[in-house]
């Protein structure tokens, strides 16, 4: 008979006291955390709910008034609900390093490059790119300390208030579920690159997203494995890129030889005409201003790392790991893909020019297209539209996963039915698939040029989700961090610590509210453009509405700092307070009056 088994007989005939009350255990040998008890059925389906019993504490003994018993602790360790802990360390750090690796980077920078001058366009990615870093650091430290499939979404409703938690995962939805056919959308412009026939724009929409979706149903293991591959190519794209604008730079690229060095950097480092305001100066700095904004959609996702906890392997040490990843490396890739990019490329290349004005859809608008057309390459273009197709669909895949997790995680809370906590054999949660497939099909509205004005609003509502969730989630770590300091819990002991807090998450939600409540200021130059001026602020009053209206509608308060429940923390960090499974309720109890 196993230890657990053991353990089972105890519980069932009363050994215990009553100060010690083991987590009950599933009838598949899994332990089942006491909310989820009513729903937690079998691990075949039904509500279901498996707990991973590799990455649990041995044992803890606990002393009672029977003597001294074990029993296998749940809250100190990560669990995954209704799904397979499948994804290893190299996914999830390749996934976390290329999440953020797409159109935003290969397309969308051009754009940046000609609002803000080569050194504008540098210094906003890195601005934004060391910000997000230094969220990612505070995420990082809150999903290492107790990993979950709610992520964020969890975070807001733990260590905030459920108001919270139900705005931040409905402003999310919002965020990855209409990315999906906005990324469906760009898949079928980008073949236009080589097919020409509008007419086939539907069917090119619709074998992608029957594609996406069946790569979320197949299960975790080869979702992974298909991230895995993309990310790959992805990355090795665009290291090959940046050697080729750097030899490119150098004069090294047949036939032409053009030695470049840093001539625009010197020549024109900021635009001085943008919307030919005056003075220069006021110009340069708005234009820079403007590449702030682009820039931070272009790193939008990246906080969606938190969601993949929930089924990474030993997701502790995986999650640190992958944390630090981001960091360092995406920051990396975007500073130096933007550094290259500004040398190789003038604000005023015609080629560049033509390819926003015509709205960059296709591999002709990505600033190392420009650089192939300057130095006389002409294989890469093709190459490139090709590797941007599969960012696109990698991207979609990972939206679809967000989504269907984040319903899960909002269904935990009881504030969405239940049928979103319905997984299948393989462990996926059928219902929320299904809910991003329907946000899929929004994607047919761009083929019509009556209904493309509404596939255009939707897709602005999902635009600035980004910066609300970075500023939410540093909300979260303020408050997490009183609380662990609240409820005695040393830092020094925690798995993972961020640096410079809790003044980097204040700097963060600083920061990025004013991005957030300035990106609109076009709308106010050369005459009020209300058109703009709502696409540019129509997330706002979404999530306001729903944070209000959760709070109005349930009478919820903000979590007292003391009623924090941060029981699912490493053990280690746990010892000598309230959440100790090594002391019984007496001397938890001495110690808190003490």
């Amino acid at each position: 008979m196993s230890e657990l088994q053991t353990h089972e007989n105890k519980r069932q005939q009363g050994a215990y006291s009553a100060d010690v009350v083991p987590a009950p255990v599933g009838d598949d040998g899994y332990a089942v955390e006491r909310e989820d008890e009513e729903l937690a059925k079998t691990h075949q389906g039904e509500f279901g709910t498996k707990r991973d019993l590799v990455s649990l504490i041995n044992a803890t003994a606990i002393k009672s008034s029977l003597g001294q018993y074990h029993y296998y602790s749940v809250l100190s360790t990560i669990y995954s609900d209704g799904f397979f802990d499948l994804k290893p360390p190299r996914v999830v750090s390749m996934i976390a390093i290329a999440g953020t690796i797409g159109t935003g980077l290969f397309l969308g920078s051009g754009g940046a490059l000609a609002t803000g001058g080569p050194v504008g366009f540098w210094l906003g990615y890195t601005f934004i790119g060391l910000s997000v870093g230094c969220m990612m650091m505070c995420l990082g430290e809150m999903s290492v300390f107790a990993p979950n499939v709610g992520g964020m979404t969890d975070m807001g409703n733990k260590y905030v208030d459920p108001a919270m938690g139900f705005m931040m995962g409905i402003n999310y939805i919002l965020q990855v579920g209409l990315a999906i056919p906005a990324e469906m959308s760009a898949i079928a412009v980008m073949i236009g690159y080589w097919d020409t026939n509008t007419a086939h724009v539907p069917i090119y929409i619709a074998v992608f997203l029957v594609v996406c979706i069946a790569i979320n149903i197949v299960g975790v293991r080869y979702f992974g494995e298909v991230e895995f591959v993309f990310a790959i190519i992805k990355v090795s794209t665009l290291i090959g890129l940046i050697i080729f604008g750097l030899i490119a730079d150098l004069g090294g690229v047949p036939p032409k030889h053009e030695f470049i060095g840093g001539r625009y950097w010197r020549d024109e480092p900021f635009n001085d005409t943008y919307l030919d305001l005056q003075p220069i100066s006021k110009a340069r700095f708005l234009g820079f201003w403007a590449v702030l904004t682009k820039a931070a959609f272009s790193y939008g996702g990246i906080e969606g790392i938190s969601v993949l906890a929930g089924e990474a392997h030993n997701p502790r040490k995986t999650m640190k790991m992958a944390v630090k990843t981001v960091f360092y490396r995406i920051v990396g890739i975007y500073m130096l893909s933007t550094l290259i990019i500004g040398l190789n490329i003038s604000q005023k290349s015609p080629d560049l020019l033509t390819a926003v004005a015509l709205g960059g859809g296709t591999a002709a608008s990505s600033p190392f297209v420009v650089i192939c057309k300057q130095t006389g390459v002409k294989v890469l273009p093709s190459i490139i539209n090709a590797v941007v197709m599969t960012s696109a669909l990698s991207a979609s895949n990972e939206n679809v996963y967000a989504t269907s997790r984040t319903l899960m995680a909002l269904a935990r809370q009881r504030a969405m039915p239940k049928i979103f906590l319905k997984t299948s054999k393989a462990g996926i949660p059928l219902a929320g698939v299904a809910v991003s497939f329907c946000f899929g099909l929004l994607a047919f509205l761009s083929v019509s040029s009556g209904s493309n004005q509404g596939f255009i609003w939707l897709s602005n509502l999902s635009a600035l989700s980004s910066l609300v969730a970075w500023i939410s989630i540093c909300i979260c770590y303020i408050r997490f961090k009183k609380a662990l300091k609240a409820q005695g819990i040393n830092r020094n002991d925690l798995t993972f610590r961020s640096w410079f807090q809790p003044y980097l998450a204040w700097y963060c939600v600083i920061f990025f509210s004013v991005i957030l409540l300035f990106n609109g200021f076009a709308s106010f130059i050369g005459g009020f453009n209300i058109s703009n001026f709502f696409a540019s602020y129509v997330t706002l009053p979404v999530i306001a509405l729903c944070f209000i209206g959760w709070k109005v509608v349930k009478k919820t308060k903000i979590t007292k700092l003391e009623e924090i429940d941060l029981s699912m923390g490493p053990q280690v960090a746990l010892r000598g307070t309230k959440h100790d499974l090594g002391a019984t309720r007496y001397e938890t109890y001495s110690r808190e009056k003490e």
